[in-house]
This record gives C-alpha cells, structure tokens and sequence, in this order.
C-alpha cells in the first residue's frame, strides 16, 4: 500500500462512511494505479491542493438541453433503410483524428466547465472520504455521489448508446451471407461507437429493478434492466428490424481512482445472433480518465477487446494502443479464421476503421441515429425516477434530497433480502 495515503484521517460523515463501509477494499493486485500516479506518489504530490474552490453547488454540471442527442439522425425507417442500401465505403484519403484528439492518444474535455465541476466535486470526495479513494483499491461504483456532478440519464440509457450506429451497420451484416463481412460490420459498429459514446459526465446509478424501453425508427427495439446493485449488472437486449438480429449481454462496471486519474473496468460480456444461427462473441475495452485534478482532462479506450465466431472459427483480439509510433487511441489487429490470417483491422477509435486498405467507417461522414425512450413505459422506467427529474429540472437541492432517498430505500430493500438469506439458511 502506498505510504502516502495514510497522511491524514479523512473528513467522513456518517452517510458517507455507511457507503464506505459497504465498499470493502480490494486486494494490492487488483489495484488500477497509472505510471503517472506513481511518479507523482513518488513527489509527494497533493492532488487537493491543485483544485480552486470555485464550485456552485446549486448548479448542474451540464445543460439537459444539449444532451438529446443534438445532431444525431432523426429520419423514418425508409430513409434509414436507404442509406443502408447506399451504404459504400469510404474515401481512404488520410489518417484522420478528430479535432479533440490529444497529442498522446484519446480524446480531450474540451468544456472548461465539466472540468472545474468534476475537479471541485473529486476534491470534495476526497476530504469526506479520506485519499484512500485515491489509491485504486476501492470500487468507485458503492460511492456516493453529489448529484450536481451527474447528468439526468442513468446508466441504463449510456449504456445503450452503443447502438446508436447499428440501424447503419448491423442492419447492412442481416443482408450479406458472407459470415467474414459480418464480423467486419460488427466490429466496425463495436469500435466506431466509443467515439459517440465515450463521455466525461456521470450518469446516474440506476435502482435495482429499474427498466429502459426504447426503439429506433427502422423498427430497433432495444430493452435494458438493472437485475443486480452491488456489483451493479446491467443486462440489455436489442432486436433489430423484423428481428434480423439479436444483440444481448450486460455491463458490470467498477471504477477506480489513482492520484490524478480514474479507471472504468467493464467486466461485461455480449453477443449477435443472426438469424441464419451466426453469432458473435466480444466483450468491452476499458477507460482511462487521465488529468482529473490537473493537466489536460482526457480520456482513453484501453486494454484489449477480443471478438470471436467460434462456430465459422473467425477470431479478432484487437489490443488498443499497441501500434507503434502512433497514439494511444490507434489499433491494429489480424481477423484469423481457424488460425490463418484472412483479413486485417487498423485504425482509430477518433477517427477512422479500415479493413485491408478499405475504409468502413470515418468521424467526418457517419452520423450516428437518435434513439426513442418510449412514450409508455413500465412504471419501474428510468425516466419516472424522481432524482432525474428534478436534476432535469435543474432543481440541485430537491434532486439531492430525492437520490438521498431513494438510495435509502436501496438500502433498506437490501438489508430486508440479507435478514430473509440468514433466516433461510438458520431453518436448514
């Protein structure tokens, strides 16, 4: 454990030291800890003191407004299936990054105002927790959160953002036969995705139970539930038009913080089904949020994602970043079938997705389609929830109160189910 850490006895409230109680410390070599973190550890450095108190805690960390999917395709399911009909690939005139990229790989913050909020709030955590927060051995996910530094969406709807580009991509996979050009189309959807969906604001945590009902307009189905609170798993299931295909799986995400840092694990697993019986294994890469009390605020897609058709043998384990003399964000990686090398995948996730020298996908012609919630929900929906609907409102006080609440509820429901489990196991 580093030493550092054991500076000072945190600020802790009774609410916050509940919630630090049920989030035991995992193991030394789990520990998600950057080289940077290291070095500045190594310096003595003091990541509260780079933080102004400049704060208002009254405020959102973001306007509602701009979070609907501003610029995103809201066209009928007829123009959709024309430009799935049209689709061709792209002019592979350049290696294209995204102006936002940063010099060293990922994509910068460039909202000064995202960043002050965020830094002011991590500072704050900080003080109540203790720097133990700080050292990559607690899970970031059994924290409390102040609700000004989140947006009103929960984690159910980011994590269906993902297919935002599919009604392009995996519709066009349900119309070849080929099985290699499919496993090209849902890579390309999978990768060219982080560039919408990678995001510097915190969603909501949802409530166990809590459900998502949304659709596309070519027809897209898409449904997701919270089945479990701690670890937090979030199942999801996705039809496509006429059900040409089915995209199922969950995310079980963690969080943890080093020194000027925070790393998101996705632990989750998902697959495609089409309906000739091809289907598509992959699971996630995993985040990297460097300069989180000072530098430049940026993030980064890291580590490896792995796809693989085990019934047609096709197989891609694409390790980000690994490409040399190129950023961070670059990967390149050989699709094998039965173990011989039949086709190649080399790009990046801000910029461009190329197979053998063919572009399938670039930032500057894809446009990715605006996802509907349903107008009739289940009354368990997420958007029925009384803390998104205050902090939509932009009332901070009352959305406070109101996730206060509810993450009390939680945790009554959770002492209720533990004393049922003990009851069951002292009648065997």
């Amino acid at each position: 454990m580093l030493s550092w850490f054991k500076k000072k006895k945190p600020e802790t409230t009774q609410q916050q030291q509940e919630e630090k109680d049920e989030s035991d410390f995992v193991e030394d070599d789990t520990q998600v800890v950057t080289n940077e973190d290291k070095e500045l550890e190594e310096k003595g450095f003091d990541p509260i003191a780079q933080v102004q108190e400049q704060d208002k805690e009254n405020e959102g960390i973001a306007d509602p407004d701009k979070l609907e999917y501003v610029g995103y395709h809201d066209i009928s399911g007829d123009e959709i299936l024309q430009l799935v009909l049209n689709f061709k690939n792209y002019p592979n005139d350049e290696e294209i990054r995204h102006v936002e990229g940063y010099e060293k790989g990922g994509r910068i913050c460039a909202d000064k105002k995202v960043v002050s909020k965020a830094r002011s709030v991590g500072k704050e955590m900080v003080k109540q927790i203790g720097k133990k927060i700080l050292s990559g051995s607690l899970n970031l996910t059994k924290v409390s959160f102040p609700i000004r530094v989140m947006i009103p969406k929960t984690a159910l709807e980011t994590a269906v953002h993902g297919t935002s580009i599919f009604p392009l991509y995996i519709t066009k996979a349900t119309m070849t036969p080929d099985f290699l050009e499919r496993f090209k189309l849902v890579i390309t959807a999978t990768l060219s995705s982080f560039f919408w969906t990678n995001t510097f604001l915190k969603p909501l945590n949802p409530i166990l139970g809590e459900t998502l009902q949304a659709s596309y307009n070519d027809g897209t189905q898409v449904y997701c539930e919270q089945i479990m609170h701690h670890p937090p798993v979030s199942y999801f299931l996705v039809y496509g038009p006429n059900k040409k295909y089915k995209y199922y799986g969950y995310y079980l995400v963690e969080g943890r913080a080093g020194l000027n840092s925070v790393t998101i694990i996705n632990k989750g697993k998902r697959s495609i089904e089409f309906t000739d019986g091809q289907k598509i294994d992959f699971d996630f890469p995993n985040e990297l949020y460097s300069g989180t009390f000072f530098g430049q605020l940026r993030q980064e897609s890291i580590n490896k994602i792995t796809f693989q058709d085990k019934a047609n043998g096709l197989q891609c384990i694409i390790d980000i970043g690994k490409v040399k003399k190129k950023t961070s964000d670059f990967f390149q990686a050989d699709i094998t079938c039965k173990g011989q090398k039949v086709s190649q995948v080399y790009g990046t996730y801000i910029g461009f997705i190329n197979f053998d020298n063919v572009r399938y996908w670039d930032y500057r012609y894809v446009i990715p389609f605006k996802i509907k919630m349903d107008k009739q929900p289940l009354e368990s929906d997420h958007k029925n929830r009384s803390d998104l609907q205050s902090l939509k409102a932009g009332d901070i006080p009352m959305a406070q109160t109101n996730k206060e609440i509810l993450e009390n509820l939680q945790r009554n429901d959770r002492k209720l189910r533990e004393s049922y489990e003990k009851q069951k196991k002292s009648k065997k």
